[in-house]
This record gives C-alpha cells, structure tokens and sequence, in this order.
C-alpha cells in the first residue's frame, strides 16, 4: 500500500521534514488490510518518534473516535 500509505518511520520523517508544530496520527487500525496486528502501527510510531525526540504532544496519535480541538 506504499503508493497510497505512509508507514510510521516515513510519517516520523515527514512531520520533521516539513517542520510541522503538529501532526496527528489517524488513519490506522479501522480496516484490516495488511497481515500486521491493528496496533502495530501506533506503537512503531510512538518508538519512531521516541528515537528521534519528537515529544508526544507534538505527534498525537488518536484513539478510535477520539476527537481533539486544535487551536
């Protein structure tokens, strides 16, 4: 799914590639299309994102409808 997708690393490199103040996490575990457990996403990207000291409030990842107000 590659031409369509972004797997948690490449989505790592983007938010700091663009230099986002923000970016959220939400597209992942609503259909199982891929042979990985539906919670291996969110956790390769919390390790991602601890590898290259993003702080968690800087890359949210939300929960399945969850909302959050962005100000």
């Amino acid at each position: 799914m590659a031409k369509h997708h972004v797997n948690p690393e490449e989505a790592i490199k983007i938010h700091q590639d663009v230099g986002a103040k923000l970016s959220v996490a939400i597209h992942w575990g609503t259909f199982i299309l891929t042979d990985e457990p539906l919670d291996e996403p969110p956790e390769r990207l919390k390790k991602a994102r601890k590898e290259q000291s993003i702080p968690a409030e800087e890359f949210r990842i939300l929960q399945h409808g969850q909302t959050i107000i962005l100000e």
